[in-house]
């Protein structure tokens, strides 16, 4: 074979190795994205509790509106659905709706409600990790409730490795129990007259 020849045949190899390692790190790198290894501390398990707020009043201006009558129905009906999980932890953004709807089963369980920012909203992705580690982190053999909102409940729960539907709707429930080995196992129930957007 002439030196020009294999010269060619050598630098089409080279390429070609170089593509394909390419398109191997970008599909290594959006697996250990999109799939982390989440575990609760050794010989415990850490439960998660994940919905939406009540229902927020379209009817009221301002950026930060309560709950609707419906909401503060489904409020009202949350402490009956998940108060005898044996909650040790609530926590919710500081919005008014979130808070109404955390509210009655914090009074219920004598629980203070763990505030997060508004600020950090504005970054699901981030947020949702943030609160996944420090419920793992903070509560091990604990039961947490976040009364997030659509966004943040969303990323939460691809965290979870979660399937289907996110929690998304008004009115669904969907409990997470993180092992220390093993994947999460993730079981949905409704509370409340109705699972809605509204």
């Amino acid at each position: 074979m002439e030196p020009a020849m294999r010269f060619g045949v050598v630098s089409k190899i080279v390429l070609l190795c170089f593509v394909f390692g390419l398109i191997v790190s970008c599909v290594i790198g959006k697996d250990d994205e999109a799939i982390p290894n989440i575990q609760s501390s050794p010989g415990t398990k850490t439960t998660i509790v994940l919905l939406r707020h009540g229902g927020r009043d379209p009817n009221v201006d301002g950026t930060d509106p309560p709950l609707t009558g419906r909401g503060r129905k489904r409020a009202a009906e949350l402490p009956a659905a998940i108060g005898n999980m044996g909650v040790t932890a609530i926590y919710c953004p500081n919005l008014r709706r979130n808070i109404e709807t955390a509210q009655p089963l914090a009074d219920l369980l004598g629980l203070k409600i763990n505030i997060i920012s508004n600020r950090r909203l504005f970054d699901p992705k981030k947020l949702a990790k943030e609160l996944l580690d420090e419920f793992i982190l903070k509560h091990p053999n604990g039961v947490v409730v976040w009364i997030g909102n659509y966004r943040n409940l969303e990323e939460l729960y691809k965290l979870v490795d979660g399937t289907g539907d996110p929690p998304t709707k008004y009115g669904l429930i969907c409990i997470v129990t993180i092992p220390d080995i093993g994947p999460p196992r993730i079981k949905k129930i409704t509370y409340g007259e109705e699972v809605g957007m509204y």
